[in-house]
């Protein structure tokens, strides 16, 4: 009686620590995300970094960066084609990727390296990134020109409806194009402009 005992037990605090594992990577199977974020870029050893604000939205591969500090830029992107608008330059730079990877493809490929730290490589990049809270906390890379980028994300909202119009770029009339730059790696498709 005592083993039957043991064995439902062990058998019930196996259940639910698999579900708990399985509650606590949820955000895998992220389908939408919308945060607010604060990215910061380190250049050269003693430089000052620079680090902007703004909001994230993420769906269906397309992706919006909407900068709001210290100046106001949108980058959409949506597979391999991307459009930076910068409304004080009145400019639209309109550039391919090589490779489609949006974030919400990172989440879904990141492989665990430590309780709440996960990485994953695209390309030349690797990608580290935390989750807290079962959300996802911060991602980090060293880009193409040796920058280290780490974006934080608060507010995260994740499988909610987005509006498709958000994804839509009409810029001004007055703005002047700027076409042909073809992005190797994918640091650019996270919003380093």
């Amino acid at each position: 009686m005592m083993k039957h005992i043991l064995v439902i037990v062990a058998l019930f605090f196996s259940t639910l620590s698999f579900g708990q594992n399985v509650q606590q990577e949820a955000w895998r199977n992220v389908k939408s995300i919308k945060a607010d974020f604060t990215q910061e870029i380190k250049g050269e050893k003693g430089a000052i970094p620079v680090v902007y604000k703004g909001k994230l939205y993420a769906a269906n591969n397309k992706v919006k960066w909407l900068y709001t500090s210290p100046l106001a830029k949108e980058v959409y992107l949506e597979k391999t084609q991307a459009y930076i608008y910068e409304p004080q330059l009145q400019q639209v730079t309109i550039g391919s990727l090589e490779e489609s990877v949006d974030f919400i493809q990172i989440l879904k490929r990141v492989q665990k390296i430590g309780k709440d730290s996960y990485k994953t490589q695209v390309g030349d990049i690797t990608y580290y990134v935390i989750i807290k809270d079962s959300m996802p906390y911060e991602l980090k890379y060293t880009d193409s020109i040796d920058n280290v980028v780490t974006i934080r994300f608060e507010n995260v909202k994740m499988n909610t409806a987005i509006d498709n119009s958000v994804f839509i770029f009409q810029p001004p009339d007055d703005v002047e194009y700027i076409d042909g730059f073809v992005m190797r790696g994918v640091s650019f498709k996270l919003g380093v402009v």
